[in-house]
């Protein structure tokens, strides 16, 4: 697969609006901006960086800088990291534009070209660490891989840049300097960035957080979010230092103030969710929970890793079953190898069907080119999953919701598969399964657990909605 220069370089470049806002909720604004040593430690063709220069010249001329002492503090408290030669020309060259509105001239700027993840010279020295640091995950990495696991931050699941560059970025300020970045906002829940969640509240570092949801600064399909730390940690036993959180109002392209956090508001079950103290109350209740209440269970449909072989209108019955699929709620039939206990039909009993052979044999090639699970034969599905419930009563839901007309239900009988979404396994009748679920509370839970989807969608695994379902079953 084609990697792109964005996706393995990580470049995305940071609208002036966000910019400001990151500038603003860090306090780099106002004289005491003034010979404060601030970094952007991954500052490509130089956003953060022009609105900087501006700033500090601002304040320097409202305070009545010579030039000549102005063009020394800009080359002495500015500073700037980026590994592409080509684009820190290209910030060196329009932050000297803009110092050049102030009529200086010639700065000795310190924006270096170099590699962020193994550059120290800047470790306890910044007031302000400020930017946009890139986003690779790590499987998209060629050189970098080594030096980006070493992180202490990075050294859990399929990890990304971004992480490491929380932590390169903590190590360069100083006692009492604010960090502030907009990243992707699975740092709120993977795997991957817990280590990140767990120093943050330990430390007490957070001290606001804008959530832009749906909302997509970049042209790529990363969701993200700011967040501004503080390298001031609360000595006093027992006590939680309060955050701000905010939303983001992309048509007023500002944010606005929600609520104060702190982190046992936010800090649940390992990840952070972000809402009104209210909603975090209620989504606490759910997720403390638990997934253990009889007479119920959640899974995942087939995974048969090839749906145009295994799903279609089959003219015959033989090795055949209904199949419903959970995101449109659509009644279809697969060809389903196995038997009524689960097990893999011999491909010799198979091939007598004529139909079946002719078809197995048309797309073998692509059969086994499938990422099969270990086991697996390569004339059945990719994974086992939902094979086993084929002849138990359940009801397959859509996992993917913007309202609650998203939420399809459909009942699926004994000897009836699921595939394109979850299944509910119970007995319970459908009318009760829609009153724990066709609920604004339900579309709330969903929505607070942040995990976004295109066109305004929102979607929830198995445990989510087991979860749900089991606090909704214990009330």
């Amino acid at each position: 697969m084609r990697v792109t220069e964005e996706k393995a370089k990580g470049r995305f470049y940071t609208p002036e609006h966000i910019v400001g806002s990151i500038l603003n909720l860090s306090g780099y604004r106002g004289p005491g901006i003034l010979r404060k040593h601030v970094i952007d430690n991954s500052c490509g063709d130089g956003a953060f960086l022009k609105e900087i220069v501006k700033r500090y010249c601002s304040e320097a001329t409202g305070a009545g800088y010579t030039t000549a002492k102005l063009t020394g503090e800009l080359g002495r408290y500015i500073h700037g990291i980026e590994i592409d030669e080509r684009e820190r020309n290209k910030a060196v060259e329009r932050i000297s534009d803009v110092a050049g509105e102030f009529g200086v001239k010639r700065v000795r700027w310190d924006i270096e070209q170099g590699d962020a993840l193994s550059e120290t010279r800047f470790d306890g020295q910044m007031d302000f660490v400020l930017g946009n640091p890139p986003y690779v995950r790590v499987h998209h990495l060629a050189d970098s891989y080594d030096e980006v696991k070493r992180f202490r931050f990075s050294q859990n699941g399929m990890t990304d840049i971004f992480i490491a560059f929380y932590e390169i970025g903590l190590n360069m300020l100083k006692a009492g300097g604010t960090l502030g970045y907009i990243t992707p906002s699975s740092l709120f829940n993977s795997k991957a960035a817990f280590e990140l969640r767990r120093h943050l509240v330990d430390k007490n570092l957070v001290r606001a957080v804008v959530d832009l949801k749906h909302y997509q600064p970049f042209e790529a399909t990363t969701y993200t979010t700011i967040m501004i730390l503080g390298n001031v940690p609360n000595r006093r036993t027992n006590s939680r230092r309060s955050v701000d959180y905010y939303e983001y109002d992309p048509l007023k392209r500002t944010e606005s103030f929600v609520c104060r956090l702190t982190g046992d508001d936010f800090y649940i079950d390992g990840n952070f969710y972000f809402a009104s103290n209210e909603a975090l109350t209620r989504l606490s209740r759910i997720l403390n929970c638990g997934t253990k209440c009889p007479g119920i269970d959640v899974k995942n449909g087939f995974a048969t890793l090839l749906d145009r072989f295994f799903i279609g209108d089959w003219p015959f019955g033989e090795y055949v079953i209904p199949v419903v699929k959970a995101s449109t709620g659509r009644s279809s039939k697969c060809l389903f190898p196995y038997d009524r206990s689960g097990k893999l039909i011999p491909y010799s009993l198979l091939e007598k069907n004529r139909l079946i052979s002719a078809r197995y044999r048309e797309y073998e090639s692509k059969l086994r080119a499938r990422s099969l699970a270990d086991g697996n034969e390569w004339y059945g599905f990719g994974r086992t999953q939902g094979i086993l419930d084929v002849y138990k009563n359940k009801y397959s839901i859509c996992p993917i919701v913007k309202t609650l007309k998203d939420l399809k239900i459909t009942k699926c009988g004994k000897g009836t598969g699921v595939y394109g979404g979850l299944y509910i396994l119970t007995d319970y009748d459908k009318r009760t399964v829609e009153s724990l679920l066709l609920t604004d509370d339900f579309m709330e839970y969903v929505s607070l657990l942040g995990k976004y989807k295109s066109g305004g969608y929102f979607t929830f695994s198995s445990k989510d909605l087991k979860r749900y379902i089991c606090s909704k079953l214990s009330e």
